[in-house]
Formats: C-alpha cells, structure tokens, sequence
C-alpha cells in the first residue's frame, strides 16, 4: 500500500495490483453470506400447495416443478429465438442507420433482412395460436 500525501496525509490510501479487487470480494461473499444465514434462520418456513407451484410466466402450469427443465426448455424456445432474432436485428438496423455511407445498397440489405425477421415471427406467432388453443 502506498500512502498519497495531500492535505492530510492518512486519509488517502491506493492499493496496488489486485488488493482493492480482493478486498471487495471478500467484504460480498462475507456480507452475502450473514445476509443468507439470517434468512436462512430467522425466515419463515412455511410450505403449502400455492407456494410449491411452479410459475409459467402468466401461463396456467403443467406438470411438476422437477420437470420444468426439460418441458419449459421445449415450451419457451421460441420466445428465445424470437428474442435472439429481433435482438440480431435491432444490431443490423442500428449499424446500418449509423453506417457513414447511406446508398441504396444498405436500404436493400436492410429491407431484406427486416423482411427476413418479420416473416420469421410471423411464422413463430401462427404456430403460437396452434399451441395456445
């Protein structure tokens, strides 16, 4: 540690390399882990049927919460690919609106891809209504 002489020369202190990173580690898994021991053993305890259901997103539940891992994967992969697709796709529009040049050639490869995308969800949304029904 290396002491920094200003107005006062013990209030300011760096600390080299790593230690500022490890201290402030070590002061959250401390500070985390009081925090999960109090509610560990001061919180209540007190299982019934409603709080043992699982949660769907706003959607009426099936099955069990052990087996959510495999039927929720398979339910909501498409919300993720929609996700990732309109994710990809806010990328491609806004370097295309910041690219320098704006030809006719960037219009069309945007258009295309736009296109592209909105088929692609329009696809996901008629398969959606199939499966909601």
């Amino acid at each position: 540690m290396e002491r920094v002489m200003g107005s006062d020369p013990g209030l300011m202190i760096y600390l080299e390399g790593y230690h500022a990173f490890w201290i402030f580690t070590f002061i959250f898994v401390a500070f985390l882990s009081v925090a999960i021991l109090f509610a560990w053993l001061f919180g209540p305890f007190k299982p019934n049927p409603i709080k043992q259901n699982i949660y769907e997103c706003g959607q009426a539940p099936f099955g069990e919460a052990r087996s959510f891992r495999i039927t929720g994967i398979v339910r909501y992969f498409g919300y993720a690919v929609v996700f990732f697709a309109l994710d990809a796709f806010s990328w491609v529009v806004l370097t295309a609106a910041l690219s320098v040049t704006f030809s006719l050639e960037t219009v069309a490869i945007v258009s295309v891809y736009t296109l592209i995308v909105l088929i692609g969800i329009g696809y996901f949304l008629s398969e959606l209504r199939k499966l909601v029904r």
